[in-house]
């Protein structure tokens, strides 16, 4: 799958998104316009008005209260709604019931599920996300929520634990991992605030109903007459509101799920796993939600929770037939194989989808690749190769590092440990400042885990970074704030800042610091106006990848030559450097995904100028690309 394609589509559907709400929202204020203006007219005479004038113009105040009542009503609700979402995915699957999994679960179930993801993310070049099992959804259903990867979350149904194999729960995370890759989760996360203002108006119209029937008297009778009126009024526009919602939710859902479906294919490389997993749903169990609020959410799901019109999923024959151009559902699965309703988005070419996946050297090309054009399609697009050495990575991780860190002390101490200086000067500067920020029993936690970090290599250390950031999240956020404050300031103890601190310091901020609010970017940021910040980040990867100068300035200059630039500034490195590649990094971050990429495939000249990728370049260059939101799988130095 293309991660720059996708990216671009996000940004397009977002734009859309907001368009299409726009126009739903002024039908709705016409709509309500019209008829309050009704029920002035069929009040009483219409006032003295100018010449022309008409009932329609007769009651500008009306009007403009009126309209700004509905545009109040319909914005309050979505900031609301999306002020209780602003936790993340976490908040998504706690309002539908879910049950967070912890990490030192002895279920065996939930054991395997958090293996599964937690494999596809080390995979994947992201934080693990939180993980949830609603467990009174009996149907095999999942989906992952969330702003940014940082605040994730996969959410899965007690039918995927209790039906499904390993295999096919591979599948079903790797689709929702697509989702979390390719930005198709911020968008879906904001199409719930947004609905959620649209649907308000039924309710507030169901409030007027009933004050309207509620018994006031003879005096009152005509004046809740007219309430009960409105009421009814705005229950139905309320409805031509959430009609047109949904709407919304089929044009921007049905392709993505099977684009989704064939990253996940990639990804595991076996088209039997998510096949046997639909085929479940199709022949055993459903995919129903029974929770209320599960049309909220039902644009995100994995399979279609319920039958409606403007169906958010293509029909689930269709996406067999495509993971299996053998496949026949009038012999093999009760399914009829439905047409597209309305016509209101086109399917993929599935007969060319399927030839991918039966071809087998398809999967089998998917291999690491270590040229630049190789290393940019990688960026957000594991492949089956880097499942399993994740799965290796996260086999070999130490049990007694891991043992406990389930709790948030446990973490945080091993958070800090990770960094903790090998010589003991500098290391006691350090142990004195976390214990004048976190007190001696975090101290006492950390040394014990110090000891048996020593001989984990660097390529697990990160691997343990990315399992322990569930458990800090859970924290609250003046705490994060503060492990971000500490990590910093042990980074800079002895005055000198290695390439491993940086990246391992540069992951934290991006897994941690978005937590705790949006980011800022520059959305029209091109990479001609950006000449400081990238002769700041090519200079830095050169100097830290070449043992000598004349070879860091010639892999600096092929790398900045690729971007096609009219006048490159020339190498140079300054000190201080690893804060001036932060400022660089966040200017860099608003670039657009076709700008991104030709840096990411600028940097990759960079660092194979000398014909390897060393582990340090290797593992700054993760962290520069999860900064820029550009996930790169873990790299095998040579």
């Amino acid at each position: 799958m293309d991660f720059w394609a996708r990216q671009a589509d996000a940004h397009r559907r977002s734009r859309w998104l907001l368009l299409l709400f726009v126009l739903a929202v002024l039908a709705v204020v016409v709509a309500v316009n019209l008829v309050v203006l009704a029920l002035l007219a069929a009040s009483g005479p219409v006032p003295a008005v100018a010449a022309g004038g008409s009932w329609l113009t007769a009651h500008p105040r009306a009007m403009a209260i009126t309209t700004l009542g509905v545009l109040a009503i319909i914005g309050i609700s979505s900031l609301v709604k999306g002020m209780k979402l602003a936790g993340g995915g976490g908040a998504v699957a706690r309002a539908l019931g879910g049950q967070r999994v912890q990490a030192d679960s002895t279920d065996p179930q939930e054991r395997r599920l958090l293996h599964v993801v937690e494999e596809m993310a080390i995979a994947s070049g992201l934080p693990v996300p939180a993980v949830y099992v609603l467990a009174e959804e009996p149907g095999i259903n999942a989906f992952a929520a969330g702003h940014t990867p940082a605040n994730a979350a996969i959410t899965v149904t007690r039918g995927c634990l209790e039906h499904l194999d390993r295999a096919e729960l591979q599948g079903v995370v790797g689709h929702e991992f697509s989702h979390i890759l390719n930005g198709d989760m911020r968008l879906n996360i904001r199409l719930v605030s947004l609905l959620s203002g649209l649907l308000v108006l039924t309710m507030a119209g169901r409030l007027m109903q009933r004050a309207g029937t509620a018994s006031g008297g003879n005096r009152q009778a005509r004046g809740n007459g007219s309430l009960v009126v409105l009421g009814l009024a705005l229950v139905a526009i309320g409805y031509v509101g959430v009609f047109f919602g949904r709407l919304i939710q089929a044009a921007v859902s049905r392709q993505r799920e099977f684009l989704a479906d064939a990253a996940s294919v990639q990804f595991t490389r076996n088209p039997e796993g998510l096949r046997g997993a639909l085929l479940k749903i199709g022949r055993q169990h459903s995919s129903r939600f029974s929770h209320p609020r599960g049309e909220e959410v039902a644009h995100m799901l994995f399979a279609p929770a319920m039958t409606r019109w403007f169906a958010t999923h293509p029909p689930l024959a269709e996406r067999i037939r495509a993971l299996d151009g053998s496949f026949d559902p009038t012999t093999r699965l009760h399914l009829e194989v439905r047409p597209q309703p309305l016509g209101i988005v086109q399917t993929l070419d599935k007969p060319g989808l399927g030839a991918a996946f039966s071809d087998p050297g398809f999967l089998a090309r998917q291999s690491i690749a270590v040229d630049p054009a190789g290393l940019r399609r990688r960026v957000g697009n594991p492949a089956a190769a880097d499942i399993r050495h994740a799965a290796e990575l996260a086999a070999a991780l130490p049990g007694q590092v891991l043992a406990g860190n389930g709790t948030a002390t446990a973490a945080t101490a091993l958070l800090f440990a990770l960094v903790l200086d090998t010589a003991p000067a500098a290391r006691a500067g350090q142990l004195e400042r976390i214990r004048a920020d976190f007190g001696t029993t975090l101290e006492q936690v950390l040394e014990r885990q110090q000891q048996v970090l020593q001989a984990v290599p660097v390529q697990q250390r990160l691997a343990l970074l990315g399992r322990i950031v569930p458990v800090l999240r859970q924290l609250p956020a003046a705490t994060r704030r503060q492990i971000l404050t500490t990590l910093a300031a042990l980074a800079r103890a002895d005055g000198v800042i290695s390439v491993f601190e940086y990246a391992l310091g540069t992951l934290a901020r991006v897994y941690l610091d978005e937590t705790l609010g949006a980011r800022r970017r520059n959305p029209s940021l091109r990479l001609p106006g950006a000449l400081i910040e990238l002769q700041l980040l090519f200079s830095a990867l050169a100097r830290h990848g070449h043992a000598s100068e004349q070879d860091a300035r010639q892999a600096y200059e092929q790398g900045m030559h690729h971007l096609g630039l009219p006048q490159p500034p020339p190498y140079r490195i300054q000190q201080g450097w690893s804060a001036g590649l932060d400022r660089a990094l966040h200017c860099l971050d608003g670039l657009g995904p076709a700008d991104k990429a030709q840096v990411v495939e600028a940097l990759a000249i960079t660092i194979i100028h000398d014909g390897r990728i060393s582990l340090a370049e290797g593992e700054l260059l993760r962290a520069i690309c999860a900064a820029l939101h550009c996930p790169l799988p873990p790299l095998r130095g040579g």
